[in-house]
């Protein structure tokens, strides 16, 4: 599927600011299933961007803004061709959770099992993942199952809840946006030993009726580790595994690796955040 970007963000500072120094996620890799065809990034005022691979691999690219300013621009845009991970008539089924002690020693799944800055693992959080997991001894089962029971039990709002919203308050709450709820998913994942990594991007919305929640918009989800497969996206917001409509920006332990715009100001006002987020399918081969 070939999807083209369009990623805008724009920030209104209350106050004149100096010495911007700011980092952005907002380059599609390039992966095994997902091609990065062509992609530009701009910002205004205007500034050179210098570019380097953060330790989660993403693509970062750094730019500094010295001179007063009152209004920050981002705009990013690209053209993604993508391929399924996942082949939906023989989903993969087989690795079990008594297998999943071998992973915390792989350095590809060790630091997706630990805690981090928004996901802490606890005996209440533990406890509820086992109830959800049930008599499942099935990772991508297991995995479906905390998928669903977010889905499905938690209320879905997006733009109310805080950038710094941990796991555990969400999970309390059952309420928030893709970005919790993708908190959510991993602290139940993690709390059991099933490796699970947050993921950054957005995706196309291809249902007739475009019923998705969270399209054209920025977007979260988590991918969990299967053994014999690789890493496999789960979207708790919409209850799907992920397929070749999701575009990938970045994947880190959680939003605090991979947030979409990272810096520092000098200013005493605050500001205001307006995103805007735009994915359309392009023909083959165009």
């Amino acid at each position: 599927m070939r999807l083209q970007l369009q990623h805008r963000i724009e920030i209104n500072y209350s106050e004149l600011v100096t010495d911007s120094v700011i980092d952005i996620r907002l380059s599609p890799p390039t992966t095994r299933f997902q091609a990065n065809e062509s992609s530009t990034i701009s910002v205004l005022p205007d500034a050179p961007l210098i570019h380097y691979e953060d330790l989660n691999v993403n693509r970062v690219h750094h730019f500094e803004v010295i001179e007063p300013h009152s209004r920050l621009v981002i705009e990013c845009e690209a053209i993604v061709s993508n391929r399924s991970k996942i082949d939906f008539d023989a989903l993969p089924f087989g690795f079990h959770h008594a297998h999943l002690n071998k992973c915390c020693d792989m350095e590809e799944c060790h630091p997706f099992v630990q805690d981090s800055e928004f996901i802490e693992r606890s005996p209440d959080i533990w406890r509820t993942a086992l109830d959800i997991q049930g008599y499942s001894e099935d990772v991508f089962q297991t995995s479906y199952l905390i998928m669903e029971h977010i889905f499905e039990n938690y209320r879905y709002q997006s733009g109310t809840t805080r950038i710094s919203s941990l796991a555990s308050e969400v999970i309390e709450s059952q309420q928030g946006s893709s970005q919790d709820f993708a908190h959510a998913m991993a602290a139940l994942c993690r709390a059991i030993g099933v490796p699970a990594r947050y993921v950054s991007g957005c995706f196309f919305d291809a249902t007739p009726d475009h019923h998705l929640r969270g399209s054209n918009a920025a977007h979260a989800w988590v991918e969990v580790y299967i053994d014999g497969t690789g890493w496999i996206g789960f979207d708790p917001t919409n209850q799907r595994v992920v397929d070749e409509s999701y575009i990938v920006m970045a994947r880190g332990r959680d939003y605090h690796d991979v947030a979409p715009v990272t810096g520092v100001c000098s200013s005493a006002g605050g500001c205001t955040m307006l995103t805007t987020v735009q994915v359309d399918r392009l023909p083959e081969g165009e």
